[in-house]
């Protein structure tokens, strides 16, 4: 969806969803979308309406209402809560619905439709902590309604909220709590716009109705006009489902620990859009039970099952993990982490990225796999993108040209598919900066207009914005190419191709030693490095003294992709530093070979600090390069 963003206003979030809402899905869809169509329309609309909410967004179970009053705000929250229990009150347990509810006060983007910024996602986090029945809302709420509402708040302490970098202090108002304090006296409000409210309600229930589509911690809006089908034209079979980790540390207070670790794995791979992962609440019925990954698969109608373990030893913790087919109970990956416990939410946090950046990429390699065994003759878009990102992947001109043409099919088979924009946004750059365009600057404008055509589909395009980061960073705009390497860290920090779009911004804005860290953890999340970031890495590597580092990256990925043109330069300059002289003449030769008109001056300079392209000029020029 296009979204002009036109203005910023101080706004009280609020967020709710239905506890539970697969699991009562899986047992009687009808009847559970007929119970929510009823709540919303009866309860939830007339209620935001009284106290002066917008509906900003509905879909599947929940919905995001933002107000100009915060107390206005924990008044409708309270009082959709007791509306809920009394509406469940004689109704059977299996079919009660609970709704969860997170408030945050703060500074939000606003445009026509919709609103945007952290204090959204603190919001949407604030009631992933909620218990069902009850309301979480931030400090900042709560300092403005606590003189104002006879409510029974209890201070929950500071809570690590994900991608926000100061913990937030929180308070409840739990179910028991709900049932006494304070009433949130109605009062009536002069617009009409409870009637505007119930008809955006029905509209995103005949959209998205019976399913869940809350992908990568956003809401996706209601109405979007065919967008979403657009974004997944067929199934894509990734659908994946991670069980409770088994606490192997004999000590159930630690059960914490590992509940949520499960958590934060199920939340980090929900970041990636081309996987379906089933909520948590949907595998808790499974939580130490020993039934088969086949099974399990059945019941959840789940393709791949991620299981494993945690054991705190100590200082340490150990997290075994495993990743296996649902169809065939094969075990198809396995791997263990151990981390050092400091801050037990951050150890929390870094494993999960690292599982989960692992996990999607481990899937989404399966996918390419099984779309190259299909057919070429019954092909949809999505196959045909898969097609050319594996064209792409060869990195040769003649791959480079076969992934465009195929990217362009998708296009026009899908008209409204961001991702083939963005990817053809990638092999055009790939194109510019490979040596195998005659026109440079033009391919590089038009990847950048194809990567914004992409985030115009989908703001949250992850790709297309690692893409942006890396075109404006070739063509000297750092401001810009760091404002996008950080939104595309912000949408997906576990996914290995941002941290390496990242990792070339930090570089060519001479963040050497940032660059490497940030490189060096997309490679634990995906070793099969690319020689673009391979050349990012080694040149890295050969600025802070890491000699043997950068010859040991470069020899691997040059032997994997022989005709990339420029790998040979920095890893002769590492074996110049070495005094390796005769290996540094041979890379060189190789060098002059792919690239008879290069020179020692025009190699680097993209640098945004010429004392660091100039380091560089001369190490090559040690190696023999003038």
């Amino acid at each position: 969806m296009t979204s002009s963003l036109t203005a910023r206003r101080l706004a009280t979030i609020l967020f709710a969803d239905v506890s539970g809402y697969s699991r009562m899905m899986r047992a009687d869809e009808e009847r559970t979308l007929v119970d929510l169509r009823a709540h919303l329309a009866e309860l939830v609309a007339p209620v935001m309406e009284r106290f002066g909410g917008r509906i900003v967004k509905t879909v599947g179970d929940g919905v995001m209402v933002e107000f100009g009053s915060a107390v206005e705000a924990v008044r409708s929250a309270v009082e959709l809560q007791r509306g809920m229990a009394e509406r469940n009150e004689g109704v059977p347990a299996e079919r009660r619905q609970a709704f969860r509810i997170g408030l945050h006060l703060g500074d939000v983007i606003a445009s026509d439709d919709d609103v945007f910024g952290d204090t959204v996602n603190v919001a949407a986090r604030l009631q992933g902590v909620a218990e069902p029945g009850a309301i979480v809302l931030s400090v900042s709420v709560y300092e403005q309604v606590r003189d104002k509402l006879a409510l029974p708040f209890r201070d929950l302490g500071n809570r690590s909220v994900k991608n926000i970098d100061r913990p937030v202090r929180v308070y409840t108002l739990d179910a028991p709590a709900l049932a006494q304090g304070e009433k949130a006296a109605p009062r009536p409000r002069g617009r009409k716009r409870a009637a505007v409210a119930l008809a955006g309600v029905a509209a995103a229930l005949l959209v998205g109705a019976g399913t869940l589509a809350y992908f990568s911690g956003r809401f996706v809006p209601a109405g979007e006009e065919a967008v979403a089908s657009a974004l997944a034209p067929v199934e894509t079979g990734l659908s994946v489902a991670v069980l409770v980790f088994a606490n192997q540390s004999g000590d159930p207070a630690q059960d914490y620990f590992s509940d949520g670790l499960t958590e934060d794995i199920t939340r980090a791979l929900g970041r990636f859009k081309q996987l379906t992962v089933l909520s948590y609440g949907a595998v808790l019925p499974f939580r130490g039970k020993n039934v088969s990954p086949q099974e399990i698969g059945r019941a959840l109608r789940a393709r791949y099952i991620v299981g494993g373990t945690v054991r705190r030893m100590g200082p340490r913790v150990r997290v075994t993990v495993q990743l296996s087919d649902a169809m065939t109970g094969t075990q198809l990956w396995s791997e263990h982490y151990d981390d050092d416990l400091g801050d037990i939410f951050a150890v929390q946090d870094r494993i999960a990225r690292r599982i989960a950046g692992t996990i999607a990429t481990n899937l989404q390699q399966l996918a390419v796999q099984e779309s190259l065994r299909k057919p070429t003759d019954n092909l949809d878009a999505y196959d045909m993108l898969l097609r050319g990102r594996t064209r792409a992947a060869e990195t040769t001109p003649s791959g480079n040209r076969a992934a465009r043409e195929m990217l362009e099919k998708a296009m026009v088979m899908a008209p409204n598919y961001a991702d083939a924009y963005a990817e053809l946004a990638g092999v055009h750059f790939e194109r510019a900066t490979f040596g195998w365009s005659e026109f440079v600057q033009q391919d590089i404008d038009t990847a950048i207009r194809y990567a914004q055509k992409a985030i115009d589909l989908d703001e949250e395009n992850v790709l297309a914005h690692g893409v942006l980061a890396r075109a404006y960073a070739a063509i000297r705009k750092y401001d810009l190419a760091m404002a996008e390497s950080e939104r595309a860290l912000e949408i997906n920090p576990s996914d290995a191709e941002v941290l390496r779009a990242r990792a070339a911004v930090l570089l060519w804005t001479g963040r050497i030693e940032e660059a490497i860290a940030t490189a060096e953890i997309a490679n634990r999340l995906n070793p099969n490095i690319g020689p673009e970031a391979a050349l990012n890495l080694g040149i890295a590597y050969l600025l802070s003294g890491r000699y043997a580092d950068a010859v040991r990256l470069l020899e691997t990925v040059r032997a994997r992709f022989p005709a990339y043109p420029l790998l040979d330069l920095p890893l002769a300059g590492a074996y110049a530093e070495m005094g390796r002289a005769t290996d540094a003449k041979e890379a060189m030769d190789e060098g002059r070979r792919k690239n008879p008109h290069l020179d020692a001056a025009s190699f680097g300079t993209r640098f945004q600090d010429p004392a660091l392209q100039q380091r560089l000029a001369a190490s090559l020029r040690k190696a023999g390069l003038e």
